[in-house]
């Protein structure tokens, strides 16, 4: 069998140098993915590999949370296995994908309809982190992280409504790019809370996760970077362990950048409240039926439950208030500076026990640290960047999340770039 390299660019250099024909490439990549399966079990489908198609993707072959359409096929939705629909066409992110020559090979575990911070499924086995089989992975988009970490696919789609690509990312050491809301396109995929939906990616390189984000918005093209970027970096006083601070301290004296430190608690607040009332008022939309019904899963009724109780009046004032805010943000924290850095994470990862609702090990505070940092960045529609930096004292992964203006995700990856790989170092 072919011996793949590690990245996927790579791979795409030898076959646009006619070393490794696209189909070859394809055959390789599947044969991999279906073996690591039985060690990192994360695939619910497995589908049928078409012959390469054309384009700077050709011969990838792709495996994506199972939330977006295929042709002909209704997602699973971590509910269960998809489902032949004569009437389905593929989602629009998977048909940029695929107009871009990518191939599609298995459909992947999420948590039950993109409810979850960690990947507790009961519908399937649970997700082990390839990084260390103790810790927890992250959810919803749970087995494109396990996928992308473990070797089975270069990189996967995901979905972040409040943190459900960069929080798998960040339990996985993995790259995990949340995109400007309304960037891609989320026709044929599943809702959660429509306003704070969006598309994004996972991968082990920055550069992999380019040729993604390249084929998903081919219209807005890379600008050269002019300088040294300059950063605002935010850590909170209270609610992110020392440990954590420590590590993102010591790579920020490291990175080769301007940064100026900051204080977002005035901000931070309010704009969680907002990003709250609008992800409990659209999942109770989203799911109404099944939550008058009794039929809903536990974690759509964690939400949706709440949502049904909170006033519209409130919600619609979320809403009116979110151009205003999003304004008074960029113009606070990208005026001259090009992002801001802050914890993915409050904690180092946990275990997996520990945050699994029902073990008697579970922790409230240990789950809470997961998504605390967040669901604000998705009320503001703005991209973000989950970026390794470290690893703790177990090796697990220490991660910074990293803003920017709206469409500016080249610029996010160009300082991706800039930092070396902790886990993936071929």
């Amino acid at each position: 069998m072919l011996e793949l390299p590690a990245r996927m660019t790579q791979l795409q250099a030898l076959i646009r140098a006619g070393q490794v024909s696209a189909q070859d490439a394809l055959m390789a990549q599947v044969q991999r993915g279906q073996g690591l399966n039985a060690k990192f079990p994360c695939v619910v489908d497995a589908l049928p590999l078409t012959a390469a198609g054309d384009g700077p993707l050709a011969g990838v072959a792709l495996a994506h949370k199972d939330i977006f359409q295929l042709e002909g096929r209704w997602p699973g939705c971590g509910v269960g296995h998809g489902h032949a629909q004569a009437s389905a066409h593929a989602a629009a992110a998977i048909a940029a994908l695929q107009q871009a020559g990518a191939s599609q090979w298995a459909t992947l575990v999420m948590a039950s309809h993109a409810c979850g911070a960690t990947s507790h499924n009961t519908h399937f086995a649970r997700c082990v982190n390839p990084l260390d089989k103790d810790a927890v992975v992250g959810g919803s988009s749970s087995g494109s992280a396990v996928a992308v970490a473990a070797g089975m696919s270069y990189a996967a789609l995901g979905t972040d409504t409040a943190g459900s690509v960069r929080i798998p990312a960040a339990t996985c050491g993995l790259i995990g790019l949340k995109t400007t809301h309304g960037a891609v396109s989320t026709q044929g995929c599943a809702p959660l809370a429509p306003s704070l939906d969006s598309v994004g990616i996972l991968s082990r390189y920055a550069q992999d996760a380019r040729e993604i984000w390249s084929a998903l918005c081919p219209q807005l093209p890379r600008v050269a970077a002019t300088g040294t970027p300059r950063c605002h970096l935010w850590l909170p006083q209270d609610g992110v362990a020392p440990e954590v601070v420590q590590a993102i301290r010591t790579w920020a004296a490291q990175l080769d950048a301007h940064i100026t430190p900051v204080d977002m608690a005035d901000t931070f607040d309010p704009l969680n409240r907002h990003a709250q009332r609008v992800l409990l008022w659209e999942t109770a939309s989203t799911h109404h039926a099944s939550l008058l019904d009794g039929s809903a899963e536990p974690g759509v009724q964690a939400i949706g439950l709440m949502g049904l109780g909170l006033p519209q009046a409130w919600y619609q004032a979320s809403l009116q208030a979110r151009a205003g805010l999003l304004q008074d943000f960029v113009t606070r924290y990208f005026h001259e500076t090009e992002f801001l850095i802050l914890p993915s994470l409050a904690d180092p990862v946990p275990d997996w026990h520990t945050v699994e609702v029902g073990h008697a090990a579970f922790d409230r505070a240990s789950l809470f640290a997961m998504h605390r940092y967040m669901g604000f960045v998705n009320y503001l529609g703005l991209p973000a960047l989950n970026l390794p930096i470290a690893r703790d004292t177990r090796g697990r992964a220490v991660c910074v999340q990293v803003l920017a203006r709206p469409f500016a995700e080249h610029r996010l990856l160009d300082l991706a770039e800039q930092v070396p790989p902790v886990f993936w170092t071929h």
